[in-house]
């Protein structure tokens, strides 16, 4: 990425939201893995709101999970009514899928 990136040791604890809050233009930092808590598979709404915190819109390019009820995945998404999108790699599987399940030719 040619950026350098921080690194919180925790996604919802008082410094990853320090450290969030204090990114500028062009940092990235990354958070710890969000299945350390139990609360990310049994879709808790206050654990995906805490995560939300952290940024200004929210992108899903996680095909393989995208599909599961937790809170990183489609729970955090109705804390950005207007500002949630997937990203490419999630697009490339849907237009793979649309053409196997579209495509007049048949393997």
């Amino acid at each position: 990425m040619g950026v350098d990136v921080k690194f919180a040791g925790d996604c919802i604890g008082e410094e990853s939201f320090e450290m969030s809050a204090q990114l500028k233009e062009g940092e990235v930092l990354l958070l710890e893995n969000v299945r350390f808590h139990k609360r990310e598979t049994t879709g808790t709404e206050s654990f995906a709101e805490q995560l939300a915190k952290h940024g200004d819109v929210y992108v899903n390019d996680a095909f393989g999970t995208a599909h599961r009820a937790h809170a990183s995945t489609t729970v955090i998404a109705k804390f950005f009514p207007n500002d949630k999108m997937f990203g490419f790699l999630l697009e490339d599987e849907i237009e793979s899928v649309n053409k196997v399940l579209n495509s007049k030719e048949k393997p």
